[in-house]
């Protein structure tokens, strides 16, 4: 047999080998990295997926959290791992849309390049609530009373350059009203000294305001979305009551390392169509808090490149461009 004839013999014996090792998929546990704490509302809905693609795919889906600077950590990791179908991670704007802006050091891995959207999960809206006895009713007369001579506000948030500021820095820039940024080590004192009276207001999650705006101890303004929510269907938008083309939200995906074989891509794709469709997962994320997220499969490859550009506008608005170590 000659050189080229067993060249040839090699190549067609490997390409044979990887398709087998392909059509074999999956043949082990698959994990789901969620760069989020455990009960975050990422961590949850990786569950509920996970559930899902288990009996879908015949195989263990385990979730893995690995949490840690803003969720860029638990991606990096994700990044970095074989891209053979049996790592699956959490896409949210943190690591992916925001982090590329904030972080002053370049991050480990490129959003647009290192990953593949194999699903769309779920919208993550935000709420713009205010303290009870502030002398508002609605966003309209929040922003008479901003516009006041001698009003002062403050607002807090998670952090300087984490997704609840952005959307308030976002709001102030095209109100062109003023506020004071009081940035919190997460968001859980920041909400709690907003039921104190001692920050005028902020923008938080579905989950975590819904239950205190129905109690009456904070107030609802707006939500940041482009429509109404199903989960606060009463609350409108911050589009409505005139803040122009107002549209930022979280977002939750499914994405793998980008080099993942196509027949991989293409089983999970199919699986995910299939499962977000499922009353029961789309109830379950209503009750979370979240929107079913409904993106066409042909807007998967330039989704990031979209949310990165609308997020860069927010951190340049927030004036949090390179501020985070």
């Amino acid at each position: 047999m000659n050189r080229y004839l067993k060249n040839l013999l090699g190549i067609c014996i490997a390409v044979g080998a990887a398709f087998s090792a392909h059509a074999q998929w999956p043949d082990r546990a698959i994990k789901i990295v969620v760069p989020y704490p455990a009960a975050n509302s990422s961590d949850v809905a990786a569950r509920l997926i996970g559930e899902k693609l288990a009996a879908q795919l015949g195989q263990p889906v385990i979730v893995e959290n690995r949490a840690g600077a803003s969720g860029t950590l638990g991606t990096a990791y994700a990044a970095k791992q074989p891209a053979d179908g049996y790592t699956l991670a959490i896409g949210a704007p943190g690591p992916l849309s925001v982090g590329p802006w904030t972080t002053v050091r370049p991050l480990p891995y490129d959003p647009a390049n290192d990953f593949v959207v194999v699903g769309a999960i779920a919208w993550a809206p935000q709420v713009l609530v205010a303290k009870k006895d502030l002398p508002v009713k609605n966003f309209q007369e929040f922003l008479a009373y901003a516009k006041k001579p001698g009003a002062t506000l403050s607002y807090g948030s998670s952090g300087v350059g984490t997704v609840p500021q952005l959307i308030v820095a976002q709001m102030l820039k095209q109100t062109g009203i003023k506020a004071e940024h009081v940035p919190y080590r997460g968001g859980a004192p920041a909400i709690t000294d907003l039921r104190g009276g001692v920050i005028d207001f902020m923008s938080d999650t579905v989950p975590v305001v819904r239950g205190m705006i129905a109690e009456g101890t904070i107030k609802a303004l707006g939500v940041s979305t482009a429509e109404r929510i199903p989960s606060l269907p009463d609350v409108p938008t911050l589009q409505e009551q005139g803040v122009k083309d107002f549209n930022l939200q979280g977002y939750i995906l499914l994405v793998v390392p980008a080099k993942t074989p196509d027949q991989i891509v293409f089983r999970l794709r199919n699986a995910m169509d299939s499962i977000v469709k499922e009353s029961d997962v789309r109830k379950r994320l209503l009750e979370l808090g979240l929107t079913p997220m409904e993106l066409p499969r042909e807007r998967f490859a330039t989704f990031l490149q979209t949310e990165s550009v609308r997020w860069k506008a927010a951190v340049d608005a927030a004036g949090a461009a390179k501020t985070m170590e």
